[in-house]
């Protein structure tokens, strides 16, 4: 089994050197531990699809796990993977009231409990990379346009979301310093994805291709049109998740070049610069 590299942001550990400053040490834990919990929920939905962990990292509100399947796999496996953090959070809530219910908590600490939940859940759902809910916008954006546009329009949205939560974090009666630093964390994430594009598509292309034969059956196929002297490494910035793939030549009548093949040629070295028509011959 591959092991799983574990780190917490800097951030937490301030936050954690303040809390015990002001008392409020167990507090502190008991957000690390919820935060955990919350990640947790996620490695657990993602291993039971035998998806591989490369990382885990904890902010203050939330986390990012980084997984090698992401995008080159079926959209549900993705969906559910993401609510399951929140679903975590979902599930501790109704403990703590159950539990103050059966008279074990105290109203006071109940309240605490379900709140914590409550702000990493709807934290982490906010629509910005990598957090849950702008991985959410990607699978959305993903089924109306190409994978490779969509990584695009997500990191500048969330470029954009990342600035108005770090606008709202300062503009508050009392500067929100964790917002702003979680904020300036986000916008550094999603800068560098960006600048990371190329190695990000090429891994889900690397994905796809290894996944494609175990779940392209139950795909619907897409016919695509491309003009006939589209190079390959151009042809499969195409590609849309959910879907199988037929390229089909404009002004042909027959023959189409199967995704899988497209695929192929673009590994092949010999191959990725050829034009699709070529790959007819």
């Amino acid at each position: 089994m591959t092991s799983i590299a574990f780190h917490v942001h800097p951030v937490f550990w301030a936050l954690m050197l303040l809390a015990l400053l002001a008392g409020q040490f167990v507090q502190v834990v008991t957000l690390f531990v919820l935060v955990l919990l919350h990640e947790a929920g996620h490695v657990i939905a993602a291993l039971l699809y035998g998806w591989r962990i490369r990382k885990i990292e904890l902010l203050p509100f939330g986390g990012v796990a980084e997984m090698d399947e992401w995008g080159g796999t079926r959209a549900r496996e993705e969906i559910v993977v993401t609510l399951a953090g929140p679903a975590v959070n979902a599930a501790l809530i109704l403990l703590g009231w159950l539990l103050e219910y059966m008279g074990i908590w105290s109203s006071v600490w109940t309240a605490f409990f379900v709140y914590s939940n409550m702000v990493i859940a709807v934290f982490n759902m906010l629509p910005i990379w990598p957090l849950d809910g702008g991985r959410l916008l990607q699978i959305v954006y993903s089924f109306f346009i190409s994978y490779r546009r969509s990584m695009d329009v997500t990191l500048y949205g969330s470029v954009l979301g990342a600035l108005v939560l770090l606008y709202w974090s300062s503009t508050q009666p009392v500067p929100h310093l964790n917002g702003m630093a979680v904020s300036f964390y986000l916008l550094f994430h999603n800068v560098m994805d960006y600048r990371q594009r190329p190695y990000l598509f090429l891994r889900f292309l690397l994905s796809r291709q290894a996944r494609l034969s175990r779940y392209a059956e139950g795909l619907a196929i897409l016919p695509v049109r491309i003009e006939p002297d589209m190079r390959v490494h151009e042809a499969v910035r195409t590609l849309r998740r959910n879907r199988y793939h037929h390229f089909w030549l404009t002004g042909e009548r027959s023959g189409f070049v199967p995704e899988e093949k497209l695929l192929a040629s673009f590994f092949d070295a010999r191959l990725r610069n050829c034009t699709v028509r070529e790959l007819l011959r």
